[in-house]
C-alpha cells in the first residue's frame, strides 16, 4: 500500500494548485457579467415587443377583410341560388356557400383572438424589460409559451383559410360546368380565387411563426457549450523549454 506525496516545490503542487485558481478566477469572471447573458433575453423581448404592439391591428385587419369577402360571397350565392330548379337549390352551390360563410364567422373570431395575443403579448414582453429580476427568471418560459400560442393561432388561420377557399374552389367550379354566360364567367372567376385562397391557406402549415424563430434563436445564443481545456505551461530553462505544470481552463456560462 501505497500513498501519493507531495509537497509544494514539486511540479505535481503547482499543475493542481494552477488548475484550481484558473477554474475559480474564470468561473467568477462569467458569473460576474450578467449583462453578457441578458443581452440575447433583452434583444428576443424588444424584437416580440415591437412585432407584437406594430401588427395587432394588421392582423386582424386581414381576417375582417376576408370575412367581409366571404359573407359576401356566400350570401350571394344562397340568396340568388344560381343553378337551382324550381324550388329545389343545387346542393352543391347550397353546401359550398354554407362552407364560405361559416368560415368567414370563424374569421371574425379568430381575428379577435389573435388581436388578443399580440396585445397580451407584448404588455407582457415590456413588464420583462422593466424588471431585470423577472426577467432572468421569466423570459425563456414567456418565450416558450408564446411560441406555442402563436404556433396554434397559425395552424387554426390556415385551416380556416384553406376552407374558405375550397368553399370558393367548390362554387366556382360548380358554376363553371353548370351555368351559362354570366354565370359561368362568375364561375371563372370564383374558381380561380378559390384556388388562390386556398394556397395562402396552405403556406400557414410549413414554415414558423416569427415568436417561434426568435425562440430558437434566444435558444441558441444562450446554450454555451461549457469548456474544459488543459493548456501545457512552459518554463524558460537556458536555451532549451521545460514543461513546468499545466493549466486548466473552465468557461461556460452558469
Amino acid at each position: 500500500m501505497c500513498a501519493l506525496k507531495f509537497s509544494h516545490h514539486s511540479p505535481l503542487y503547482a499543475m493542481v494548485l494552477i488548475a484550481v485558481l484558473n477554474t475559480i478566477f474564470v468561473g467568477r469572471a462569467y458569473a460576474n457579467t450578467p449583462a453578457e447573458g441578458s443581452e440575447p433575453l433583452i434583444h428576443a423581448l424588444t424584437e416580440l415587443e415591437k412585432a407584437d404592439w406594430d401588427n395587432r391591428w394588421l392582423g386582424y385587419g386581414i381576417a375582417l377583410f376576408g370575412a367581409a369577402t366571404g359573407l359576401g360571397l356566400g350570401a350571394w350565392a344562397l340568396y340568388g341560388q344560381p343553378l337551382a330548379q324550381g324550388e329545389h337549390p343545387d346542393p352543391v352551390v347550397t353546401a359550398s356557400s354554407l362552407l364560405i360563410v361559416g368560415s368567414a364567422m370563424t374569421q371574425i373570431v379568430h381575428g379577435g383572438m389573435r388581436y388578443d395575443e399580440r396585445v397580451r403579448g407584448a404588455l407582457q414582453a415590456r413588464e420583462l424589460l422593466e424588471d431585470s429580476s423577472a426577467r432572468e427568471l421569466h423570459t425563456m418560459y414567456f418565450l416558450r409559451q408564446r411560441a406555442k400560442a402563436a404556433r396554434s393561432t397559425r395552424f387554426w388561420g390556415g385551416v380556416m383559410t384553406t376552407a374558405q377557399g375550397l368553399g370558393s374552389t367548390m362554387l366556382g367550379l360548380r358554376l363553371w360546368l353548370g351555368g351559362e354566360n354570366s354565370t359561368r364567367t362568375t364561375g371563372i372567376v370564383l374558381s380561380g380565387l378559390g384556388l388562390l385562397n386556398m394556397a395562402i391557406g396552405a403556406v400557414h402549415f410549413p414554415g414558423k411563426p416569427r415568436s417561434e424563430r426568435i425562440l430558437l434563436r434566444t435558444e441558441e445564443e444562450q446554450a454555451e457549450a461549457l469548456r474544459l481545456r488543459l493548456e501545457p505551461i512552459t518554463r524558460e530553462h537556458g536555451l532549451n523549454p521545460r514543461l513546468g505544470g499545466a493549466r486548466l481552463t473552465l468557461s461556460g456560462r452558469f
